[in-house]
């Protein structure tokens, strides 16, 4: 679509999701592909003690969530290495993706075998002791997209960060001083975004924390982190917009779908709410600056105009999964 100079307008931010960051602090979207562990580990905590099985679920694209039961016995799940666990998963039938050894950083790579695909995800317990996601086990069920799309975002607030400006001053006693000004340079964006949505998901993907599963007899408990946990956590971040070009419009008719792209977020999720009420879930993080396919440096968010035609051709609704535990 061509840059247009008539006039616009913009609606608030009716949908966002987040997704967590590879190990590393590389962007899952970007690279295209899932990283996991490197080196030797013990995911016993994370499968069966009997049969050393796991269920592992993906979603490659639009597809379909994919839940296969997982064999470890082989691979050692007691010292487990990439190249012993790449084999295991693809023997467990996954179809539209491939686990491999990243001949890069010697991690556990999950990859769609379409590069079309922009978006794969994994989710369980196992896919979280495998460290997709920067998990470890019970720290997190993998590398998936927690979505808000169903009119539950309340406000998004973005906020550019500016270093101050800087004067050199020269008093001089016999006139006017002279000034040398440096301007301020923009050094950041924090978005702070207030959703109607409870989810030890997101509260995990930002806090951190333990979430251990709950069955019949046991309740799902969630135990927040302490003062000595510093581990990295990392998220991507889109929100969507609707801009329009008329006085009168409807749903279905706007000029384009604004996608704004954050990476790399850190920052914190806090409930408020008073007695008798609905509690919220706040959202405020910063955004990282990130490395593009040109290979320079960039600053979020990156943004992008898509026509309604090209949002269609996304097909996000088909992208998002509302419940994992029972997909």
């Amino acid at each position: 679509m061509a840059i247009t100079t008539k006039k616009l307008w913009e609606l608030f931010e009716t949908e966002w999701l987040m997704m967590r960051q590879n190990p590393g602090g590389e962007s899952p979207y970007l690279q295209g592909c899932l990283l996991g562990f490197a080196g030797t580990i013990n995911i016993l905590e994370a499968v069966d003690p009997g049969t050393k099985t796991g269920i592992v679920k993906i979603k490659a694209g639009n597809g379909a969530v994919q839940s296969r039961t997982v064999n470890f016995s082989a691979a050692n799940p007691a010292a487990l290495s990439p190249s012993a666990a790449a084999p295991a998963l693809n023997n467990a039938g996954f179809t539209g993706c491939a686990f491999s050894v990243d001949p890069d950083t010697s991690r556990l790579k999950l990859a769609p075998s379409n590069p079309a695909v922009k978006w794969i995800q994994i989710y369980g317990d196992a896919a979280g002791a495998l460290n997709f996601g920067g998990c470890r086990c019970a720290e997190g069920k993998g590398c998936y997209i927690w979505p808000s799309f169903d009119g539950d975002i309340k406000s998004v607030a973005e906020t550019e960060q500016w270093t101050e400006e800087t004067i050199i001053q020269n008093d001089s006693p016999l006139g006017t001083p002279v000034k040398y000004t440096v301007p301020g340079r923009r050094s950041g964006t924090q978005i702070v975004a207030v959703d109607r949505l409870h989810s030890y998901a997101a509260k995990q993907m930002i806090n951190g924390g333990k979430r251990l599963s709950g069955d019949i007899d046991q309740p799902e408990v969630y135990e927040p982190p302490s003062a000595a946990d510093n581990e990295a956590r990392r998220v991507d971040v889109f929100t969507f917009s609707r801009v329009l070009d008329k006085h009168e419009n409807s749903i279905g008719n706007e000029t384009f779908i604004l996608e704004r792209m954050y990476i790399g977020c850190v920052g914190k999720m806090i409930q408020t709410g008073g007695a008798g009420s609905m509690k919220d879930s706040g959202y405020t993080l910063t955004a990282a600056s990130y490395t593009g396919d040109d290979g320079k440096e960039r600053a979020s968010p990156r943004e992008s105009s898509c026509t309604q035609a090209q949002w269609e051709a996304l097909q996000m609704s088909d992208i998002l999964v509302t419940d994992w535990e029972n997909a």
